[in-house]
């Protein structure tokens, strides 16, 4: 209800151009079957009180009946001005009718009818909206690990986003729109501020996000273990999942570096084409690994994405081990 009630705040305060602000629950003695469908709280635009009507389930939801059901809840709201329905979504011809019958209502982010304040608002996409694309960009893909990694506990704006990141501003608005895009998060507009969210939570959006994120390796390289300072030294391949797994070590062992990292000793070391004594692999990432790595390994969803599709029954046996292992909690 929290996240309901501030998104339901932020949209009616920027489309009426009035504050807005939910209030206390009414508590009424409604029969069983209304209490379970709707909660009631005070709800105020302006210096106006009205009854916010939350719809708890949209299951069946008919616009007749909470005709009735309105008729019923009403008298234990005679201080009010009014109320309005609010619902978390609700299908475009149940909207319509609601129309049609002159039925206040807010579906927050989406649409907004509402008579007696002379509102009739309907969010749609802008002619120039961002298309689905098949395969997320780099910086988006960073955006969406950091939230896989737990580190997005509240809504970040792209500004924010881009000083965790080491990204631009730029970089991270236009990751919010693949992300809205692509319907893997939520995006919500304050005021010319946009917040992102994930509120269906990590493990939704690892199975939602997953065909579209692409190997975070985009080149490997073979060097003197010795020439890899050890402050650069994020373990990465199947050196970290037999780390998490019962796979057995490489005998050569695999780090991963960011391209500023790379860029810092590419001038000073010898690529070397085949295996060799003190040799090692240098994963060399489209996106820093040392943003998400935890205890000098990679993190687990970009392990995972840079060997799923490795045609080793091994590797398969030891990534579901890992996989299986995550706290998605």
């Amino acid at each position: 209800m929290k996240e309901l009630s501030q998104t339901f705040v932020e949209y009616v305060t920027e489309v009426a151009g009035q504050t807005a602000a939910w209030g206390s629950p009414v508590s009424t003695q409604l029969p069983q079957y209304l209490t379970q469908r709707y909660a009631l709280f005070e709800i105020a635009i302006g210096r106006r009180w009205f009854l916010g009507i939350v719809l708890e389930d949209n299951s069946g939801f008919r616009p007749t009946a909470f005709e009735k059901h309105v008729r019923q809840i009403l008298p234990h709201a005679d201080k009010l001005e009014g109320y309005c329905l609010i619902a978390r979504d609700l299908p475009g011809y149940v909207r319509q009718r609601l129309v049609q019958r002159r039925i206040p209502f807010v579906v927050p982010g989406h649409q907004l009818y509402w008579p007696d304040l002379g509102l009739a608002v309907q969010a749609r996409r802008a002619k120039s909206a961002q298309l689905p694309m098949d395969t997320l960009s780099p910086a988006t893909q960073a955006v969406l690990i950091y939230a896989l990694t737990g580190s997005m506990s509240e809504p970040f704006t792209p500004k924010s986003l881009a000083e965790k990141l080491d990204y631009t501003t730029m970089s991270m608005s236009r990751a919010l729109d693949e992300i809205e895009a692509n319907n893997l998060g939520q995006v919500r507009r304050h005021g010319r501020t946009r917040l992102l969210n994930f509120p269906e939570g990590r493990q939704s959006l690892w199975q939602k996000a997953l065909p579209f994120m692409q190997n975070p390796v985009r080149e490997t390289v073979r060097i003197k273990e010795s020439l890899l300072v050890p402050a650069l030294r994020i373990v990465a391949g199947e050196l970290a999942l037999a780390d998490m797994s019962m796979l057995a070590a490489p005998r050569e062992p695999v780090y991963a570096l960011g391209r500023k990292a790379w860029k810092r000793i590419a001038g000073k070391v010898e690529t070397i084409p085949v295996e060799d004594v003190g040799t090692c692999r240098v994963q060399l990432w489209r996106y820093d690994p040392a943003l998400f790595s935890k205890e000098g390994k990679v993190d687990t969803f970009s392990l995972y994405l840079s060997l799923y599709k490795e045609d080793d029954e091994r590797i398969e046996s030891a990534l579901e081990e890992m996989m299986g292992n995550v706290a998605w909690s």
